[in-house]
C-alpha cells in the first residue's frame, strides 16, 4: 500500500526540518514548503493527503492557506500548528475546516500521534465514502444495464462515466472488426469533427499504447502536448484518462476521458470509479451485442442475407406508422421467379440456391439504400419502398423485372441460365388499410401476372 503523502508548510526552517524528519520516520512520504504560495503550487502538482501548516507565516497566513486548500482541494486534510496558541485561534482553525491543532513547541511523539490519528480518521471517512460511492456507481450503471442496443449502451455508459469523474469530454474508440482501426464509437462533450480530430491524433501517435492498456492510465500535460500538437480544433485538454474496453475477445477498444484546463487532475479514486463503470459497460455491451446477433439470425435469411418474412411484419408496421405520421404513402412489391422449379429440376437445388443469391444481388443493385429487401420464401421476394407512391413503385418494379430478364445467371461459371419475374405492386393506404391486406393485395397482383403472361408488373388497384 502506498504511504500517505504529507506536505509540511512552515517559514521556520528548523520546524520544517524537524516535522519532516519525524514524519519520514513514521513511514510517510513528505514534501516541505516555506510559504503558502509554494504549498499551493505543490498541491497543484501532486496528490497530498495531509497538510501540516504553521498558522503565522508572512504573505499568507495558515488560516488563509487553510481556506485556499478547502476551496481548491477539499479532499486534503489540514492540521494547523502555532507557537501563539489560544482557544480562539484553535476554534477559528477548526471552523475553517482544520482536522486538528498542534501547539508549538511539541514533542515528536505528539506530532506523530496527531498526524497518525488524522490519517486514520481520514481512512475511515474514505472507506465510508468508498462504500457510499460504490452504491452510487451501481445506480449509475443501472442506466445502461439491460439495454439491447450497443450504441445506446455506449452513449449511456459514456454519460455515466463523464458524470462520475467530472470529465469535460469523453470518447469511446472501438474497431469495427478485429483487424480494423480504432474508430469513434461514442462521444461526450465533443462534436463529430472534434471527436474525429482527437481520435486521429491519438491513433496516429499512440495506437500501440492504447491497444496495450492493461488498466486505467492517466496521461499528463507534457505527453499530451506531443500527441495533440497538430490537432487543428477542439477544446483544450489538460489531462486524459484512458481505460481499456474489452467486451468481446478480439474487439479491444478504449475509453478516453478528459478534463480541460480549468479542471482538477484525475485522482486514483476517479480512475477506480471509471474502471468499475467500464467493467459494467463491458458486460452490458457483450449482452447487447449477443442480443443483436441473435436477433439478426432470427430476422435474416441464411442463404441470401436478405431479411426474412418474420422481419417483414416489423418493417411494414414501421412504414405504416411513418405514413400515419407524415401522410406520405409507401409501396410493396411482391416478386416471384417464373418457372423457377424447372431450374431446380434441371440443374439441382445447389444451382438453384446460387441463382437465388444472384437474384438478391440484382435486387440490391436496383433499389435505394433505405428500401427493405425480403426473401419471403422459396423463390418469392418482397421489397418495401418507403415514401414511394404507386407510380414510383411501378418504375422500380419494371427496373427489377428487366434486370432479371436480361441477366445471365451463373455467367461467371460459364453457364447461361435465364429467368423472368412477375411482380405485384400495392400501395398503402391507397390499396390497403392494414399490413395483412397490403401483403395480400401485392401477392394477388403478382399471381394475376402468373395467370396471364408472366414476366410483367401488375398493380393491385387493377384487381
Amino acid at each position: 500500500m502506498t504511504p500517505a503523502a504529507v506536505l509540511v508548510v512552515d517559514d521556520d526552517v528548523f520546524f520544517r526540518s524537524f516535522c519532516s524528519d519525524v514524519l519520514r520516520q513514521e513511514g510517510l512520504r513528505v514534501r516541505a514548503a516555506s510559504s503558502g504560495a509554494e504549498a499551493l503550487s505543490a498541491l497543484g502538482q501532486e496528490l497530498v493527503d495531509l497538510v501540516l501548516a504553521d498558522i503565522y507565516m508572512p504573505e499568507m497566513t495558515g488560516l488563509e492557506l487553510l481556506q485556499e486548500i478547502k476551496a481548491r482541494h477539499p479532499a486534503v486534510d489540514v492540521v494547523i500548528m502555532t507557537g501563539y496558541a489560544s482557544i480562539d485561534t484553535a476554534v477559528r482553525a477548526l471552523k475553517h475546516g482544520a482536522a486538528d491543532y498542534l501547539r508549538k513547541p511539541f514533542a515528536a511523539e505528539e506530532l506523530a500521534a496527531v498526524v497518525r490519528a488524522t490519517l486514520e480518521q481520514r481512512q475511515l471517512v474514505r472507506e465510508h465514502s468508498r462504500l457510499k460511492r460504490q452504491l452510487e456507481l451501481y445506480e449509475l450503471a443501472r442506466a445502461f444495464q439491460g439495454v439491447d442496443d450497443p450504441d445506446r449502451v455506449t452513449a449511456l455508459g459514456l454519460e455515466a462515466l463523464a458524470g462520475a469523474t467530472r470529465s469535460d469530454l469523453g470518447l469511446v474508440l472501438r474497431p469495427a472488426d478485429p483487424a480494423g482501426p480504432l474508430g469513434v464509437a461514442g462521444r461526450h462533450g465533443l462534436d463529430a469533427d472534434e471527436a474525429e480530430a482527437l481520435r486521429d491524433a491519438l491513433v496516429t501517435r499512440a495506437e500501440r499504447y492504447l491497444r496495450g492498456l492493461e488498466g486505467p492510465r492517466i496521461l499528463g500535460r507534457a505527453r499530451l502536448l506531443r500527441i495533440l500538437a497538430d490537432r487543428s480544433r477542439g477544446p483544450e485538454v489538460r489531462e486524459l484518462l484512458f481505460l481499456p474496453l474489452r467486451p468481446r475477445a478480439g474487439l479491444d477498444g478504449v475509453v478516453v476521458l478528459g478534463r480541460g484546463r480549468g479542471g482538477e487532475r484525475f485522482s486514483p479514486d476517479d480512475a477506480a470509479n471509471a474502471h468499475f463503470l467500464v467493467q459494467q459497460m463491458e458486460l452490458a455491451l457483450e449482452a447487447a451485442e449477443r442480443f443483436q446477433e441473435a436477433r439478426q439470425l432470427a430476422f435474416v435469411d441464411p442463404l441470401t442475407d436478405l431479411y426474412n418474412a418474420r422481419y417483414l411484419e416489423r418493417a411494414i408496421d414501421e412504414a405504416i406508422r411513418e405514413t400515419e405520421r407524415s401522410g406520405t404513402p409507401f409501396s410493396l412489391l411482391f416478386l416471384d421467379l417464373d418457372r423457377f422449379k424447372e431450374i431446380n429440376d434441371a440443374h439441382g437445388h445447389l444451382t438453384g440456391g446460387k441463382v437465388l443469391i444472384e437474384v438478391s444481388r440484382l435486387l440490391q443493385a436496383n433499389v435505394r439504400e433505405n428500401d427493405i429487401l425480403v426473401r419471403y420464401g422459396g423463390d418469392e421476394f418482397v421489397v418495401v419502398l418507403p415514401g414511394a407512391d404507386t407510380r414510383a413503385a411501378v418504375e422500380v418494379a419494371e427496373r427489377i423485372r428487366q434486370a432479371v430478364r436480361s441477366h445471365r445467371f451463373l455467367g461467371r461459371e460459364g453457364r447461361d441460365i435465364r429467368l423472368t419475374a412477375s411482380v405485384g405492386v400495392a400501395t398503402y393506404p391507397d390499396d390497403a388499410g392494414s399490413r395483412e391486406e397490403l401483403v395480400d393485395k401485392a401477392d394477388r397482383a403478382m399471381y394475376r401476372n402468373k395467370e396471364a403472361s408472366r414476366d410483367a408488373v401488375y398493380e393491385a388497384r387493377l384487381l
